[in-house]
């Protein structure tokens, strides 16, 4: 059984605690937040920072788990614009008053005589509905008040004599109706292991209601609640909302309008798949500001007002990438302020609620190590294409160039091709344009002629569908990581050929869905906790 772990939690600066964890230290961040949540009855968003011994003690970000250990001091940093006070609500990343309070202090950057009017960017609900993934553990409401004193009453016996509670139809649908409401708060669309976690959390917190005769104790509100949650989203389909809508048959093409064909619902950990219009915006209003954007990407130092405007225009772009799968080359055309480094990385994190950078990044170097240990013990060819992969980073030390090599030795160690992944040319070659324009899905890197490994590449651009989207990304690993972003803001499948490749990305470095994994994957995450 592993150690118990002492944590110092500062929550401000007349209030920390102490976190004690009885089972040692949790295995990823997210977890610990659920348990500062939990022990220390904390609401809200927050993201946590670690006394960094190698920079004075000063606090910096925490992103892997690896950088604290037992009688740490962690400091909690909560996701709100302005100071909260003691007793007053939260406001979560992403929050209507958040954003409006943020946007309204930058409509002063604009100049006087824009023609564009700055008070709809600083309209409530300018952001995306959803500011947490689905929790770790799931968190049952608490439902109407006679439903709730019965199952207290029914709780305590439980306690005292271990009888279980039979619902009565009233008492069944309330709660059910309960759940259904806090669920969609998450996802209207759950996998069966979701469903097992709702219905685990609601007898674990509520004992009463276990099923006696069940394996689990709560297949019976299992199956109720698949039915439950099916009727709710008929409901919020009548009601228009667009994640429910965008799978109505109507919506099918000709010949295949069956409900279970082609449903389209997050399928990469997404928390704001297909979001609603903010309050008052309609598609016109929206596309309006749209039409604007095209002026304003081209101005300089304008950085500031193109991602305020982006923000707003959050759901009229995932609607139409989602809905309408454009082309490329078009969803270029009509969104060019998206393929910028900065708009990648704030859609991803529009899309997911996580900082695509920071955290790409600290975990590829946290895992570094061991990948590399791992690939030094592979033999066979696998193992000699690796150690030719792996040679640059012997050369020098740029911590780029490691990067780089890494990721091109994971592809190998996953059986696939890292030419699928990216593309190396030489700037004498007369071929690449025409090589651009055949690739569907990659880098391209042009490098110069008699380069040494340490040198910087003429060019590193993403590829999608024949068009450079974005260019001059410096590395490898970089232009790798905006990628990723990009799948996201394009809702992109992975390409079949780099599946496992990205599924490590996704749900190893990203930790999203790291719940369900290959076999192949499975063996790699294994491996990597050793």
């Amino acid at each position: 059984m592993a150690a118990m772990v002492k944590l110092r939690i500062i929550f401000s600066e007349n209030d920390s605690r102490r976190l004690i964890l009885p089972n040692g230290m949790p295995e990823s961040v997210s977890e610990l937040v659920q348990q500062i949540k939990g022990q220390c009855g904390v609401n809200g968003d927050f993201r946590l920072q670690f006394m960094d011994a190698e920079f004075g003690n000063e606090f910096t970000n925490l992103e892997s788990m690896s950088d604290i250990q037992d009688k740490s001091t962690i400091k909690v940093i909560f996701s709100s614009v302005t100071p909260v006070e003691p007793g007053e609500p939260l406001l979560p990343l992403y929050s209507s008053a958040a954003t409006s309070r943020t946007l309204d202090d930058s409509s002063s950057l604009s100049s006087p005589g824009n023609s564009f009017d700055t008070d709809i960017l600083s309209s409530p609900e300018s952001t995306s509905s959803r500011a947490t993934a689905w929790p770790d553990v799931f968190p049952i409401p608490r439902f109407s008040y006679d439903t709730q004193l019965q199952l207290d009453r029914a709780n305590a016996t439980f306690k005292e004599s271990g009888a279980l509670l039979n619902p009565d139809h009233k008492i069944k649908s309330a709660i059910l109706d309960g759940l259904a409401e806090t669920i969609v708060q998450y996802k209207v669309y759950l996998s069966d292991r979701e469903f097992d976690e709702v219905a685990e959390a609601l007898v674990t917190t509520h004992p009463c209601l276990k099923e006696p005769g069940s394996v689990t104790g709560y297949g019976g509100w299992k199956t109720s609640l698949k039915y439950k949650l099916a009727n709710y989203r008929t409901k919020l389909r009548r009601l228009g909302c667009p994640e429910v809508t965008v799978n109505s048959l109507k919506h099918k093409p000709d010949g295949k309008c069956t409900p279970a064909y082609g449903v389209k619902k997050p399928k990469k950990a997404e928390v704001n798949y297909c979001p609603t219009y903010p309050a008052g915006e309609t598609a016109e209003t929206l596309e309006e500001i749209r039409v604007d954007l095209l002026s304003e990407v081209k101005k300089k130092n304008n950085d500031h007002r193109v991602a305020a405007m982006m923000e707003k225009t959050f759901a009229l772009r995932r609607q139409e990438v989602v809905r309408e799968a454009p082309m490329i080359a078009e969803f270029k055309m009509r969104w060019p302020a998206l393929f910028h480094v900065c708009e990648v990385s704030a859609e991803f994190k529009r899309i997911t609620t996580i900082h695509l950078q920071s955290k790409f990044f600290s975990q590829l170097d946290s895992y570094s190590a061991n990948l590399m240990k791992i690939y030094a013990k592979k033999g066979g060819v696998q193992g000699r294409k690796i150690k030719t992969i792996m040679a640059p980073a012997t050369q020098t030390a740029a911590v780029e160039v490691r990067r780089e090599c890494i990721l091109k030795g994971l592809c190998v160690y996953l059986n696939e091709d890292p030419e699928k992944l990216v593309k190396d040319y030489l700037d004498v070659d007369k071929s690449i344009a025409t090589a651009i324009a055949e690739t569907v899905f990659g880098i391209c890197v042009i490098r110069s002629e008699g380069a040494e490994p340490g040198d910087d590449p003429q060019d590193v651009m993403i590829v999608l569908e024949g068009v450079e989207v974005m260019g001059e990304l410096g590395n490898v690993a970089f232009a790798v990581a905006m990628l990723l972003g990009l799948v996201y803001s394009l809702n992109l499948s992975y390409p079949p050929e780099l599946r496992y490749t990205f599924e490590v990305l996704q749900k190893i470095l990203m930790e999203l869905d790291a719940h369900k994994l290959s076999n192949k994957v499975q063996v790699l995450k294994t491996l990597l906790s050793r």
